[in-house]
């Protein structure tokens, strides 16, 4: 029966006339179908900002996943009270209650999506530029008067290599980069020593460097050492929270060995430098890293900057 004696067909499904299947797979499985297929067509793309539609959009939440699904779900209530006075049958009244359910938590989650719809779009540039301008708080180069010297001081952070690259193309005439930090990203580490290397430049530390500025240290073409000026070396960590996918610890320190090697560094040091634990550090003595070639010269007087 698709209709009651009516002829109303919304009044019909609502008080209960219309037959139980008719009610339960047309007016609130076929429906309820058609109104997520509708939203999901008319949903904004990653970055789109429908914001400006926001009120339209929340009208439309409260009608289809508000006022019409009470209709659906009130009907289909109303047609199963009838099918059982005139069949007595509860089989199909329960599956009509599970459909229900399932439908009553679908209609959650694209209300909920419907709702997200009306917030603004995150602006993903201006994260993106709030993100670099952190990061790049947190280290600085600083030229010498001549342009010969460049000292960079802080941590090593993401994207230091492009920031590297410019101080690179602005000092035609560098020599040496001087060394201040404690470490930070190895995969930018390695970026910078490649980029030492590859320009001829020489390092030099006045104070401290440690963990992952070693391996900057290490792409110098001559690797010099002030006095009191120590290199501090120690295992790999993973400073996160999270599981991180295919981070390999050991793989990483192998391939810093392999830089060191390069540099001529002798076999005794690359089996010593990662043998502290990664809360702890390991200072050679300078005689030990001249010895083993990680130091190319120790020097008694500082150099002008």
């Amino acid at each position: 029966m698709l209709a009651g004696k009516s002829g109303n067909y919304i009044a019909d499904h609502w008080y209960g006339r219309q037959s139980l299947a008719w009610s339960f797979w047309v007016n609130l499985v076929l429906l309820r179908a058609l109104v997520f297929i509708g939203q999901d067509w008319f949903s904004p793309v990653k970055g789109s900002d429908y914001s400006t539609h926001s009120t339209l959009v929340f009208l439309l939440a409260i009608f289809f996943h508000g006022i019409f699904f009470v209709w659906q779900l009130v009907g289909v209530f109303r047609a199963g009270a009838v099918h059982i006075g005139a069949r007595g049958s509860m089989a199909n009244i329960w599956g009509a209650q599970l459909g229900a359910i399932v439908a009553f938590w679908l209609t959650a989650t694209y209300a909920f999506g419907a709702w997200q719809m009306t917030l603004p779009a995150p602006d993903d540039k201006a994260f993106q530029a709030r993100i670099e301008i952190e990061r790049a708080s947190k280290f600085s180069f600083v030229p010498s008067a001549d342009g010969q010297n460049l000292e960079f001081t802080g941590s090593i952070e993401l994207g230091i290599s492009k920031h590297f690259a410019r101080q690179l193309k602005l000092y035609p005439n560098l020599r040496t980069i001087v060394l201040s930090s404690t470490g930070g990203n190895i995969y930018e580490a390695r970026g910078l020593s490649k980029m030492i290397r590859e320009n001829g430049l020489n390092t030099l530390v006045r104070s401290l460097c440690t963990s992952a500025c070693t391996t900057v240290f290490i792409g110098g073409l001559s690797r010099e050492l002030m006095p009191n000026a120590q290199l501090g070396f120690h295992q790999y960590r993973i400073d996160a929270t999270y599981s991180v996918l295919n981070a390999d610890v050991s793989a990483e320190q192998e391939r810093d060995r392999m830089l060191y090697a390069a540099a001529n560094v002798k076999p005794w040091f690359l089996m010593q430098m990662f043998a502290s634990r990664s809360d702890e550090m390991w200072f050679p003595e300078i005689d030990e890293l001249l010895d083993a070639g990680v130091v190319t010269r120790a020097l008694d007087a500082s150099p002008p900057r």
